[in-house]
């Protein structure tokens, strides 16, 4: 049985950058330190950050990889949440359980580029700098494409190549500058995916300037709703959508946001009234006729969820590069094999078979 992690991270080093190509250095980002002075509003940025990636001339914190390290307890190196140390990657992976991690960015779960040609050139540069991080994990590192969804056709040209390379799935965030997932200009990029047989992947995070100039109150705590919430209208929309009548073989992955939302979210994005026994009936219809898949959580209630989603589209993962509490992310094996109220089978499910049946790797 391969065991897959669903759901982990890199965090980005200045590296990746080199493999812009020489015609795209104009687009190079930049790194701004700030000495001194108030927190500085920017996304990814927090009172304590200090360094700042400048990007298309919009400034986005830098995730800082020591202090990750740091506060993990032990349970990993910055240079292997970094994949300057790859070794040090599988070594984690071994304590971890897992035979292959599914890797996303960090930076671009948010970056929004203006210029479709800075866009173009900056996801070309991280893909093929994650095809070579890759390439030396012996197959056990695969990571998601990151699109230009800017650049249709050149894309999908892209997908086919780094497909070759190691790439098993598809970045989408809940919202693409201003469009919903549904809207009929990422039909190119289905038809590849549908084609390659590459699944999307809804990572939590967002690309819509809208959406980020909403604002709240000064000071407000980070509301990790808020963070989620792009999936929530993802889901929402794909699941009213004629999708798998145009693209039948294609399949959806919904990450990082947990699933306790998601009959609610059937029942309401259809406008449905449906006794309990009915509803859990239709909800796994309606994954299933839609090619979903969802990661879990550890802490969540999953026996009684899985009344509703049944076990066969739901996914375990650690979030590897941005933890929380070590002992129910990066330790997720361990912690499912604590809980007691899930059977082998349903466990084998969470952290094998339904990610082999999304990614295909």
């Amino acid at each position: 049985m391969k065991i897959i992690d669903a759901d982990t991270h890199v965090v980005e080093p200045s590296s990746v950058w080199d493999f812009l190509s020489s015609s795209d250095e104009e687009f190079r980002p930049s790194i701004l330190r700030k000495e001194v002075g108030a927190p500085v509003n920017a996304h990814f940025a927090g009172v304590k950050t200090r360094e700042f990636w400048v990007i298309d001339n919009f400034l986005y914190g830098k995730h800082d990889p020591e202090f990750i390290a740091e506060h993990s307890n032990g349970e990993f190196s910055s240079n292997a949440i970094t994949l300057d140390d790859v070794p040090s990657r599988l070594k984690d992976m071994d304590r971890q359980q897992v035979d292959s991690q599914v890797v996303f960015s960090s930076l671009f779960l948010n970056i929004r580029c203006a210029r479709p040609r800075a866009e173009l050139a900056l996801t070309r540069a991280y893909n093929r700098w994650m095809a070579d991080r890759c390439g030396e994990s012996d197959g056990r590192l695969r990571w998601v494409f990151v699109p230009s969804l800017k650049n249709p056709e050149e894309t999908v040209r892209d997908m086919r190549t780094f497909k070759e390379q190691g790439a098993v799935g598809v970045l989408f965030r809940g919202l693409e500058g201003d469009k919903f997932l549904d809207h009929s200009d990422f039909d190119p990029v289905y038809a590849a995916a549908d084609e390659l047989d590459l699944p999307i992947c809804v990572h939590i995070g967002h690309g819509s300037p809208a959406f980020e100039s909403i604002q709240g109150r000064d000071g407000a705590a980070f509301n990790r709703f808020i963070s989620d919430s792009p999936n929530y209208l993802a889901f929402s929309v794909l699941l009213n959508s004629k999708l798998p009548a145009k693209f039948p073989n294609l399949r959806f992955g919904f990450f990082e946001s947990g699933c306790t939302w998601v009959a609610a979210a059937v029942q309401t994005a259809l406008h449905v009234r449906l006794q309990p026994e009915k509803l859990m009936e239709f909800v796994q219809e309606k994954l299933e006729q839609h090619n979903f898949h969802i990661t879990c959580e550890v802490h969540e209630d999953l026996p009684h969820i899985m009344r509703y989603l049944g076990n066969d589209r739901l996914m375990a993962s650690s979030d590897y590069g941005h933890p929380g509490d070590i002992g129910d992310t990066i330790m997720y094996r361990e912690a499912l094999a604590k809980r007691g109220d899930l059977d082998a089978s349903t466990q084998d499910k969470l952290v094998s078979a339904n990610a082999l049946s999304l990614f295909r790797c």
